[in-house]
C-alpha cells in the first residue's frame, strides 16, 4: 500500500465536516463575524422564572446600565459595531440606556416587550407583546427597529407560523431560530443558513444562530452559557470549523454576563451553572473576539444577504436540516 500525509489544513477540513468523501475542497469567502447583545436585566433570564416572576422585577437591583456600558467601552475600544437586542420593559424603564447605544452608532433591535417564552403565547399575545415591544423603543427614540430576536429563542417549530406576525409588525429579519437539541428552545431540524420567508427579496429574512455540523448533529458555541462555558481554544476551534461551513458567528451575549454581579436566589447547582457558569471570563472572551474580528451589524449582514438571488425560500422548514 502506497502511505500518503494528511496536511493539518485537510485534516482539520475532514475534521468539519467539508470534505465527506473523496479528493475535493470547498472554498469559501469571507465569513462574518456578529455581534449581537440582548439588553435585559439578570433576571429577565428564563433559568430565573421559577423564583423571580414578573411582578417582583421592579423591586430587584437594576444591573443593566452598569453591564450595557462594559459592553460598549470594549467596542469603542476597537471601534467595533453592533446589533442591540434591547428589551422593550428595559427601553421603557431605561431610555437613557437606547439612547446611548443609538449616539455610539449601533444598531437598535427588538427582544420582546416582557421577555416571554412565545411558543407559551397565543398569536393575538404574541403581537401585543410585538407592538407594545416596537412602541416602548419608539419611545425611547428608536422608532424605526427591522431586527427581532425571540426570547431564549423560543420561536420553536410550533410557533413557526409566528414569523408571518413579525412581518406584520414590520420587522425586516429575525434571529430566533437555533437549530440545536434544547429542552427549551431545541429545533434541531431547523435550517442553519439564511433564508427569506417568501420569494420578495423585501420580505422577512430569517438568519438562525450558528452551529456547527458534525456527525449528523449541530454544536453550539457562539454565546449565552455555551460561550461563557466553553474554553476559549475550544471556541476558536468550534468558530473555525463553522465558517468552512459557510456559517457566520453571531456571538450573543447579555449585559450581565459582562458584569461581577452573580444574586443567589435558590437555583439548584445545574440551572445556577447554566446561569452564571464562566460568567468571569466573558468580558476576556468578547475582549478577544473584538480584537481579533472584522464585525459587522445584523443588518449590514441582512442587507448583503438581500442581494443574494439564490437565497432559499423556504415557508414551510421544520424538517429540513
Amino acid at each position: 500500500m502506497v502511505g500518503y500525509e494528511v496536511s493539518p489544513v485537510r485534516f482539520g477540513r475532514l475534521a468539519a465536516g467539508l470534505i465527506p468523501a473523496g479528493n475535493g475542497f470547498l472554498l469559501m469567502g469571507k465569513v462574518s463575524t456578529i455581534i449581537t447583545i440582548d439588553v435585559e436585566e439578570w433576571f429577565h433570564g428564563h433559568n430565573y422564572l421559577e423564583h423571580i416572576p414578573e411582578n417582583k422585577w421592579d423591586h430587584l437591583e437594576s444591573r443593566v446600565r452598569a453591564g450595557t456600558d462594559l459592553c460598549l467601552e470594549l467596542l469603542d475600544r476597537y471601534e467595533k459595531k453592533a446589533t442591540f437586542f434591547v428589551l422593550g420593559w428595559t427601553a421603557e424603564r431605561h431610555p437613557e440606556v437606547v439612547r446611548q447605544i443609538q449616539a455610539a452608532g449601533h444598531e437598535i433591535a427588538c427582544h420582546s416587550y416582557a421577555h416571554p417564552v412565545v411558543f407559551e403565547l397565543s398569536e393575538e399575545q404574541f403581537r401585543e407583546d410585538c407592538l407594545r415591544a416596537r412602541q416602548a423603543l419608539a419611545d425611547a427614540g428608536a422608532p424605526d427597529v427591522l431586527g427581532y430576536r425571540a426570547p431564549s429563542f423560543s420561536i420553536t417549530p410550533a410557533v413557526h407560523h409566528y414569523l408571518d406576525i413579525l412581518q406584520e409588525c414590520g420587522f425586516r429579519y429575525d434571529c430566533s431560530l437555533f437549530p440545536v437539541r434544547h429542552p427549551r428552545y431545541g429545533q434541531p431540524h431547523s435550517p442553519r443558513r439564511p433564508f427569506r420567508l417568501q420569494e420578495s427579496k423585501d420580505s422577512l429574512l430569517e438568519v438562525p444562530m450558528p452551529t456547527w455540523r458534525f456527525l449528523g448533529q449541530n454544536v453550539p458555541f457562539s454565546g449565552g452559557g455555551y460561550l461563557r462555558i466553553l474554553p476559549w481554544p475550544a471556541f476558536k476551534l468550534l468558530r473555525k470549523f463553522a465558517e468552512w461551513q459557510n456559517i457566520p458567528c453571531i456571538v450573543y451575549l447579555h449585559p450581565w454576563e459582562l458584569d461581577n454581579y452573580k444574586p443567589q436566589v435558590g437555583q439548584s447547582a445545574a440551572t445556577s451553572l447554566r446561569s452564571q457558569g464562566g460568567q468571569d471570563s466573558m468580558p476576556l472572551k468578547l475582549d478577544r473576539i473584538l480584537s481579533e474580528s472584522s464585525c459587522e451589524t445584523l443588518q449590514q449582514y441582512v442587507n448583503r444577504l438581500r442581494l443574494d438571488d439564490n437565497l432559499d425560500v423556504r415557508k414551510t422548514f421544520a424538517v429540513v436540516k
